[in-house]
């Protein structure tokens, strides 16, 4: 997740930006930069801790709001956090599973995003949605979600590709210098997701967006 300023960096004169829809969003972050630094703005304003849909105006970039953040167990359609969008409830489960169950407004699931731990040592943790109706997105790193052929085509022959789409994501490292994974989040064999550390992008139009909204918010931890 990406934390913005404190209270006290002062936001700027200049209005907030517009809320998008939150249905219709398909790349997204979350964090609280509202207006990044660029063409004649040398410092970055500020807003509040939301969902967030990178955007350009004119040369410069902007993030305006879809959902707005409360801890990590809570989002909401508007400013003044009145009509809630969903909460993510508290893990549940064990033998090192994390479940953690989605609920609308009215209290009806949504769905639920487990975290799985490795099944050995040298592995990360993967990550599940299971939204009703839907088959279950398993979310692994980028380079287990692929067969071993193509594993070794991409890094032989897709090497500087990766390296500029690297340099182009969102967050592409973090706070201490280390590179943040890529998930790709499949569903029977198809990419309906995919993350860089706290940057989504959503490939499959079926995908409630509050369950990958949900996933942001937990974080890859």
């Amino acid at each position: 997740m990406i934390f913005g300023g404190n209270g006290s960096r002062s936001r700027s004169t200049e209005p907030p930006l517009d809320i998008v829809d939150w249905r219709d969003v398909r790349r997204f972050t979350i964090g609280t930069v509202e207006r990044e630094q660029g063409p004649g703005a040398k410092r970055p304003v500020f807003g509040d801790d939301a969902v967030r849909v990178p955007r350009r105006d004119g040369q410069r970039r902007v993030n305006p709001p879809c959902a707005f953040v409360v801890g990590t167990s809570a989002l909401y359609e508007d400013r003044d956090r009145q009509r809630l969008l969903c909460t993510v409830g508290g893990a549940e489960g064990d033998g090192g599973e994390r479940r953690h169950v989605v609920r609308d407004a009215d209290e009806r699931e949504i769905g639920v995003v487990r975290r799985v731990p490795p099944s050995r040592k040298v592995f990360r943790h993967t990550w599940r949605i299971e939204q009703p109706g839907r088959p279950e997105i398993v979310g692994r790193n980028k380079w287990a979600a692929v067969s071993p052929q193509d594993a070794v085509f991409r890094a032989a022959g897709k090497f500087l590709e990766g390296v500029v789409d690297s340099a182009l994501s969102f967050g592409a490292e973090d706070t201490d210098g280390a590179r943040e994974r890529t998930l790709l989040w499949l569903a029977d064999g198809s990419e309906v997701m995919q993350s860089v550390g706290s940057g989504f992008d959503i490939r499959a139009d079926w995908l409630d967006r509050r369950l990958a909204f949900a996933v942001a918010l937990l974080g890859d931890r």
